[in-house]
């Protein structure tokens, strides 16, 4: 059986929680007067939240990607329509293949395929092919969702590794929360930069279930990551660890809530949100001394 859907449209209430994934946003440092040592040091701890932010979100997307397909494929469960209010079929790329539509046949696997190029209304290109595996209904409680990489391309940028999804629960009461594991993550910027990286967060829905409109919605994301430099970057590895889980509101663009902790080699710095007054600013406290206001992009 093969359809057609379209990435261009962003689906209202459950699905809306893939922009939760996106929580580390890049920084910007402050210029300062430190010692040009210890500004490297700064920057470079700063250039690995940074890379963080960027890998996780194109990771994130392949989420979005297999509950779009679940949902034009019938295999996303017993969720409320209205969620998906703003979901159409669009004749066009990418496409999908299903290995049986018999609703009583699993597992199920999703062929998700977007060719040499499929460009959406909001300026991403993907290519390659998304391979998801489905144990049984997307939004069904106890589900696992493996989702793996054949030649996949973000914007260019070839993106490998294993995305399972697992501890997906869902219901119009409480809304949805998932785990969502990386691994043998690898994403090629250019032949001379290329980044591992492993992660495991859990994602929460915490507030505006079950109303019609995704605008008050909040979700909280905590876990953590693991960054290795295969070829360029800074000099290391890094872990990255949320502190205090990180809150993200729709109505918001910023995460306003939350700590997250970077350590690189022999440097640790947290990273402070804020308390939940939506802004783009947020405060980065170097070995427990140094603090600086960094803008969020």
């Amino acid at each position: 059986m093969k359809s057609y859907f379209s990435t261009n449209r962003v689906l209202a209430g459950t699905i809306a929680v893939v922009a939760v994934a996106t929580l580390f946003f890049a920084c910007k440092k402050e210029v300062t007067t430190d010692a040009v040592t210890n500004n490297e040091n700064d920057n470079n701890t700063l250039v690995v939240a940074s890379h963080e932010t960027q890998v996780q979100g194109m990771y994130s997307d392949l989420f979005e990607t297999a509950a779009i397909a679940a949902v034009d494929q019938n295999v996303a469960g017993n969720v409320r329509k209205a969620d998906y209010a703003d979901y159409a079929n669009v004749t066009g790329c990418p496409s999908i293949l299903i290995n049986s539509a018999d609703p009583t046949v699993w597992p199920k696997q999703l062929v998700i395929d977007y060719g040499d190029a499929c460009r959406d209304n909001y300026g991403i290109t993907r290519s390659g092919k998304v391979y998801v595996n489905f144990t049984g209904f997307l939004f069904s409680n106890g589900t696992r969702v493996e989702i793996t990489l054949e030649g996949y391309k973000y914007n260019g940028i070839p993106v490998a590794g294993k995305n399972v999804i697992s501890g997906i629960s869902y219901n119009t009461t409480t809304g949805v929360k998932y785990t969502s594991e990386i691994t043998d993550g690898r994403v090629s910027y250019a032949d001379t930069l290329i980044v591992g990286y492993t992660s495991k967060k859990t994602v929460t829905q915490t507030a505006g279930a079950g109303t019609p409109t995704p605008n008050d919605n909040v979700y909280s994301l905590e876990g953590n990551a693991a960054i290795t430099y295969v070829k360029g970057g800074p000099a290391g590895s890094a872990t990255i660890t949320t502190q205090a889980p990180l809150i993200k509101a729709t109505a918001c663009k910023w995460v306003s809530q939350g700590k997250l902790l970077v350590a690189y080699n022999s440097l640790s710095a947290v990273i402070d949100y804020g308390n939940g007054v939506c802004d783009d600013k947020a405060t980065i406290t170097i070995n427990g001394d140094k603090v600086r206001e960094v803008t969020l992009k």
